[in-house]
């Protein structure tokens, strides 16, 4: 099987979560199928990764592009600029004609049996394309995390602008599930949420995994009272638990444990993010890091205070794989299949969340048992191959259906 795999950007580095997933899930199936990617990119910043993606696949075809960045004079005027458009900003922007004509172009030179693309933009992209078959894999049901953006929102122009973008992103979103040939999410919710927003029935959703070699239990010193978050902190999902959590729960936390601390890991955090950081001295902010484990395996619990977002957290299966026990919002851990006080501790409310954090933190049994238990679920149910192949099964699935629609035949060889 040909797979042209479309990607919004390059899969080096592997510091977010739509990264981490795809990375792994068609690091392994280029052993056994044909890859050729197309993937926007910075000329400068992104050489060394695409250098990395040739290693990796037949091909890989960049689309050279300058994202604006974001708050400056040009985002504001772009961002306003798109009010003119159907698609939402964050679409927008990758509608690059460049972009399409690439992936026009290696799908048909190869002649690839299937096309992936990889997250909603990049289906944008190519929405009016006469490709096919097309297949979208769905990191996130988008409209659903500018919409839950939007419902948190308390100033009122920011308020405004996001009743647009989600409206708009429920708008395209929909065309692109009912017009793709097939749409892969990464949980059952986000494939319930799929099939009755948008009438849409060609939907199979993937389970979440990790590396199980690479995030194992360490022999590490454990620094007493520590806390740790792992994630972008460029993603808006990210910041806004991390506010709420030092805002709302963190004094909660300190009160009954006053030798706790916090330690948030994660790439561009923004000078409002240091500020708060900067105002309490148990309150860490690393910024990038080149191995999120030794901060893992030093912590005694990890923390995932989300409020919005969407598809499923990669990084809580980490926490788990090393062995630490995680307390979570029942949105942060959604779409994952966990058990509520065996191998998770779930709160929503400020109060119930310190409860829940100051409680592994004095009681080791428990924290372990918990630790324990968090371990034997994804070493049982979650390594990468078993998900790299349920989605060559699935796209096999495509190929064969389009191939057997414009001939009557199925190709020899399939599975």
């Amino acid at each position: 099987m040909k797979i042209l795999l479309a990607l919004p950007r390059p899969l080096f580095p592997a510091d977010a979560g739509g990264k981490i997933r795809t990375l792994n899930i068609f690091s392994r199936l280029a052993d056994r199928v044909e890859i050729h990617a197309v993937s926007l990119a910075d000329r400068e910043r992104d050489a060394g990764p695409i250098a990395e993606m040739r290693k990796l696949f037949r091909s890989c075809t960049p689309v050279f592009w300058n994202e604006t960045t974001t708050f400056s004079p040009a985002f504001y005027f772009k961002f306003l600029a798109s009010r003119a458009s159907r698609f939402p900003y964050f679409l927008e922007k990758y509608c690059v004609p460049e972009f399409r004509a690439a992936i026009e172009q290696v799908a048909t030179r190869e002649k690839c049996d299937v096309v992936l693309a990889d997250f909603l933009q990049t289906a944008g992209a190519i929405l009016d394309s006469p490709l096919r078959p097309r297949v979208i894999f769905q990191h996130n049901v988008e409209y659903v995390i500018r919409k839950r953006h939007w419902e948190r929102e308390t100033n009122a122009l920011r308020k405004w602008l996001l009743r647009a973008e989600w409206e708009k992103a429920q708008a395209i979103e929909g065309e692109v599930c009912r017009t793709f040939d097939h749409v892969i999410t990464v949980s059952e919710d986000d494939r319930r949420i799929i099939e009755g927003e948008f009438g849409v029935q060609h939907v199979s959703d993937l389970p979440t995994g990790v590396d199980l070699e690479f995030f194992r239990p360490q022999a590490a010193e454990r620094r007493r009272g520590n806390l740790v978050f792992v994630g972008s902190m460029d993603w808006h999902p990210n910041e806004d638990g991390i506010f709420w959590f030092v805002r709302e729960v963190w004094p909660r936390v300190r009160r009954e444990a006053p030798h706790a601390s916090l330690t948030v890991v994660g790439k561009n955090p923004s000078a409002r993010l240091k500020a708060l950081a900067a105002e309490d001295a148990w309150v860490e902010i690393t910024g990038t890091v080149e191995d999120v484990r030794p901060y893992l395996a030093r912590a005694e619990a990890a923390v995932v205070p989300l409020r919005i977002g969407g598809g499923t957290r990669i990084k809580i299966f980490e926490a788990m794989s090393m062995e630490r026990a995680v307390v979570s919002t029942t949105l942060g851990a959604e779409g994952l299949p966990v058990a509520p006080g065996r191998d998770i501790l779930l709160e929503d409310e400020p109060e119930g969340f310190a409860r829940a954090v100051t409680f592994l933190l004095g009681d080791a049994s428990r924290r372990d048992a918990v630790a324990r238990a968090a371990r034997e679920k994804v070493v049982r149910d979650h390594g990468w191959e078993s998900v790299a192949a349920k989605m060559e099964e699935i796209l096999a699935r495509a190929a064969d259906a389009s191939a057997v629609a414009v001939t009557g035949h199925r190709p020899a060889g399939r599975i």
